[in-house]
């Protein structure tokens, strides 16, 4: 799992910052890239690809969203990907298994997600013999979930977990009573409130030593197409300096609104949170260590990875 994890880190200082865009009139080179959902955390790649970012690289990447973040993983792996957008936890499991893959960049740094519930839950008690959607089990958010439920003095297995890897499905099992909590991304939360649904959990605030999203490819496909990485990486960076400058407030809003298909309202507010407190997008995609560090830390207590792995 070291080395494996230290060459990741190794290559995104080769495929990051160096070279130079594609040169004009260049036709542009097609990228797989294997992901979840059309969520508010995709939203570097909803501006690079409405203000041209892609294209300035030469670069045209096409997106495929799978509903769940392993099979982003297995796909890319496979061959059916050449990047996967990953959570830290998945990705360092899979490569800590043997999987051929390598972190590149890191995304999402921190957790971006609420538990919401229904609204006569005013406490975790509440939940007791009731239902919560989660990720899937294995999740690092459900683990997550399952310490904050203990340190306030419930059993996790006394809360029926049920598991979808997408956010709007996650969503539209709260909104239709079949959960009666759900975790939720933004904007989704900030719809299920207005819904009068309630936060019970903020997530990014309590879990702050993890990350959530990273890219992660195969290191043979990076070695052959290394410009095409670089080019990719600069696009989706440049992406997050766009979105973290507040003279693009009002055009970030509706890009992110077309890209999440959600009322501007709810993409205003993520907008506000992202920007003005949570300052989830990564800065040149860095991938902080400490992040590597938990999550790995975390799957060792689990019994996912071994020392022999680490």
């Amino acid at each position: 799992m070291k080395r494996t994890c230290l060459s990741g880190l190794a290559i995104i200082a080769l495929i990051s910052w160096t070279a130079t865009g594609a040169a004009l009139g260049q036709t542009a080179k097609s990228i797989n890239v294997g992901d979840v959902a059309p969520i508010a955390a995709d939203w570097p790649h909803f501006v690079a690809t409405e203000k041209k970012l892609y294209g300035r690289e030469g670069i045209d990447p096409q997106v495929t969203y799978v509903g769940n973040v392993a099979d982003t993983v297995r796909q890319m792996v496979g061959g059916s990907f050449e990047i996967a957008v990953s959570t830290f936890d998945t990705a360092l499991r899979a490569i800590g298994n043997g999987a051929d893959a390598v972190l590149i960049a890191g995304v999402v740094i921190k957790y971006p997600y609420s538990i919401m519930t229904a609204p006569n839950v005013t406490s975790v008690a509440d939940l007791a013999g009731k239902h919560i959607v989660l990720p899937f089990k294995k999740d690092l958010l459900t683990v997550v979930w399952d310490r904050w439920v203990r340190e306030q003095g419930m059993r996790p297995q006394d809360i029926d977990q049920v598991y979808d890897g997408a956010t709007p499905n996650r969503f539209a099992a709260l909104s239709s009573g079949a959960v009666q909590a759900a975790l939720l991304g933004q904007p989704f939360d900030f719809r299920a409130a207005q819904q009068g649904y309630k936060k019970l959990l903020d997530i990014g605030s309590y879990a702050k030593d993890y990350g959530f999203l990273t890219l992660i490819a195969r290191p043979k496909w990076l070695a052959e197409n290394s410009i095409t990485a670089r080019a990719y990486l600069r696009a989706l960076a440049a992406a997050v300096d766009w979105i973290y400058d507040p003279a693009n407030r009002e055009e970030a809003v509706a890009i992110l609104a077309r890209g999440t298909k959600l009322d501007p309202a709810f993409a205003a507010l993520t907008y506000d949170y992202y920007v003005n407190d949570l300052h989830p997008f990564s800065r040149k995609l860095a991938i902080p260590d400490t992040i590597v560090q938990h999550t790995v830390s975390t799957l060792l207590e689990l019994g996912d990875i071994t020392g022999d792995d680490v």
